[in-house]
């Protein structure tokens, strides 16, 4: 039996393939089917352009080509592509929304103290400015 190194595996469900249930993994989740319930990895989660989630994800780092309705914490970056669609909660530390991107949620950024960042309000944005080259 070989040793498999887990930062190189991937557990994936297929297009056309529907699943409902609860996912715990160390490794990355790629989802081209339906997925439907629970994912909790320390690794990425992936949605394909024809992939669909429905439930809560709890991952390092989510890359979004497809559907996710429901909630969504990310401990580093999510990265929504021009075909995805983010409804619902989103917590993370950093965010990439491609152009033509959907994304219809609440969100909050959280800093490297795994502590939710203070919103910082825009005031005076009509006022001039003086120009600095």
């Amino acid at each position: 039996m070989k040793n498999y190194d887990l930062s190189a595996s991937c557990n994936t469900i297929e297009k056309n393939t529907n699943f409902t249930g609860n996912f715990n993994s160390e490794s990355d989740f790629r989802v081209d089917g339906s997925f439907e319930g629970n994912i909790e990895t320390k690794g990425k989660v992936v949605i394909g352009k024809n992939g669909n989630i429905d439930g809560t994800i709890v991952c390092s780092s989510a890359d979004i080509e497809g559907k996710f309705k429901g909630t969504i914490h990310v401990d580093d970056l999510l990265s929504i592509r021009s075909t995805g669609e983010v409804h619902g909660d989103v917590v993370m530390s950093k965010l990439i929304v491609e152009s033509g991107a959907i994304f219809n949620a609440k969100s909050s950024m959280q800093n490297d103290d795994s502590e939710i960042a203070p919103l910082k309000k825009i005031t005076n944005l009509n006022n001039p400015r003086e120009k600095t080259a």
